[in-house]
């Protein structure tokens, strides 16, 4: 019969296709095979673990107020990048807690512990929140008081126990290792100065102090800059521990990888800050602008004979390597920026722009877009039943995911849900690059 024959050879060819698929899977891709990323599969909502959902009341939402600091001129987004704790602070944090704002001025950060959610309320809108990046048992939040003022807490997380408070300014963040808190203000009396003090996570507050600028072999202070205490205003007099009164434009920036060690690059120069008995002290200063390239090194683009030189250094150290010359431009910098741990294999951010890739270093990031796919139901569905969802969230659910932690938080609406993204090869790579 004609029909049996086709139906035979059909079968046949199907055979031989799949034995050819099976024997190139197991070869390498360079050799003809094909490599398979799980992420490159279609992602729908059963492939994705809810690990816990928070409702949330009318009104209340994952979002800071007045949130900006000094080196940050545009908003960051609430999905942040990877977490890491160079970013700029974000209402989603790492796979423990959630930043919520609400009517009244009121507001509380949720923190997802021992299968429960834990509330620690405040009763003054969050302009920033964040945990500690090394262990985690620190939560600093600054409230916004109202009339520019404000006031920083730290406390002990789980217990919600308040360790300290003290008036501030709009932002406060961890050093980088996590062992120490900085904060800030501007000088109100005089534009373009920045009042920068360092507190321990650990142990007793050291003396007020202020940076002398008085280090031998370098520039003394900039002319009316105060270099002792009681030149300070009073608030910047009742800003506890070591201090220093720094210029600040509007290209300045800094960043504390350690609890010891503070790096500025402002207006065509550098200085790294050391904090010695209890004062801030320059260890070195330069012409050129830095570019960190965290969490290892400092990059600096300097005047030389030939234009522009490029070199590297530790954090810890102004000790300066030359960058290869055949190296590709740097980057603008940015916050969103993780640098591969040999500093030749590149770098990447949350949202897969690249540089210096030769082989690439990460598969592309497939599961943001598979989330917003998978709960755009359950945001429809809210969006219905509360005029207030599509005023916050006009496009779609926000995720924010947090690769190195191996989940993501989805916000529909009416509720947040922290979701476990599924296990993939990017994953593991990520996490072996960063550490």
């Amino acid at each position: 019969m004609p029909q049996k024959r086709y139906l035979i050879a059909t079968l046949f060819i199907a055979g031989m296709l799949l034995l050819v698929a099976v024997v190139q899977a197991f070869k390498p891709p360079r050799e003809g095979g094909v490599a398979v990323d799980t992420a490159v599969l279609s992602l729908n909502l059963d492939s994705f673990e809810a690990i816990s959902d928070l409702r949330l009341e009318d009104g209340w939402a994952p979002r800071f107020t007045a949130a900006q600091d000094p080196d940050q001129w545009e908003s960051w987004p609430s999905e942040g990048g990877f977490g890491t704790a160079w970013e700029p602070a974000s209402p989603f944090m790492s796979d423990q807690a959630l930043a919520l704002n609400g009517p009244g001025g009121h507001s509380e950060v949720a923190l997802w512990h021992g299968l429960e959610w834990r509330h620690y309320r405040f009763d003054a809108p969050l302009a920033s929140a964040r945990l500690d990046p090394a262990k985690q048992n620190r939560l600093l939040v600054t409230l916004n008081l109202g009339r520019g003022h404000f006031q920083t807490k730290l406390l002990e997380v789980p217990e919600g126990r308040v360790l300290w408070a003290v008036d501030s300014g709009p932002w406060s963040r961890f050093s980088w290792d996590g062992k120490a808190v900085l904060m800030g203000l501007m000088d109100p009396s005089q534009g373009g100065r920045l009042l920068l003090a360092a507190l321990p996570v650990e142990g007793d507050w050291p003396d007020s102090s202020l940076a002398p600028w008085d280090e031998d072999g370098l520039p003394g202070a900039p002319r009316g800059l105060a270099v002792r205490l009681d030149q300070l205003w009073d608030d910047g007099k009742d800003l506890p521990g070591p201090k220093l009164l720094i210029p600040w434009y509007i290209n300045s920036r800094l960043w504390m990888p350690r609890r010891d060690y503070l790096w500025v690059s402002s207006e065509g120069s550098w200085t790294l800050w050391r904090l010695r008995d209890g004062l801030w002290r320059r260890e070195a200063s330069g012409p050129g602008v830095l570019s960190a390239q965290p969490p290892r090194w400092m990059g600096l683009v300097a005047p030389s004979a030939e234009g522009a030189a490029r070199s590297r250094s530790a954090t810890d150290a102004a000790k300066w390597e030359a960058a290869p010359a055949d190296l590709p431009p740097w980057p603008a910098y940015d916050a969103a920026w993780l640098w591969h741990k040999d500093a030749s294999r590149g770098a990447l951010t949350a949202w897969d722009l690249r540089w210096n890739e030769g082989e690439p270093l990460l598969p592309k990031e497939r599961q943001r877009g598979s989330l917003m796919s998978a709960y755009r139901a359950e945001w429809r569905a809210a969006s219905n039943l509360r005029a207030s969802v599509r005023g916050w969230l006009p496009d779609g659910p926000q995720v924010a995911v947090r690769e190195l932690n191996g989940v993501a938080w989805v916000w529909v609406g009416d509720r947040v849900l922290l979701v476990r993204l599924v296990g993939t090869e990017r994953l593991r790579k990520l996490k072996g690059a960063s550490e």
